[in-house]
């Protein structure tokens, strides 16, 4: 039971170094031009960022939303995702 349990702990963390290995190989998006090369080629996209900063409490406070759409109402969510998460960091 023992070495079950001290292999599964050897492969777990075996598994957040490639994890980490894998992330900081990939280049850093700084731009929102380069969180564009994320989105599927061939479309025309409209995006649109709308945030609030409530800083009444002391430490600013953020909320907001965002959408992308290629101006059809096709759900294309998960061929944004990326773009989204990405602008998401840059604004953060």
């Amino acid at each position: 039971m023992r070495t079950l349990i001290a292999l599964a702990i050897v492969v777990a963390g075996i598994a957040v170094a490639v994890i980490s290995v894998a992330t900081a190989s990939q280049p850093a998006m700084n731009t929102i031009e380069q969180c564009a090369s994320l989105l599927p080629q061939g479309q025309v996209y409209t995006f649109e960022v709308m945030g609030i900063v409530d800083t009444t409490s002391g430490s600013p406070q953020l909320s907001g939303e965002m959408s992308i759409s290629d101006g059809t109402e096709q759900d294309r969510s998960a061929e944004t995702e990326a773009f989204g998460q990405c602008l998401a960091r840059l604004i953060r």
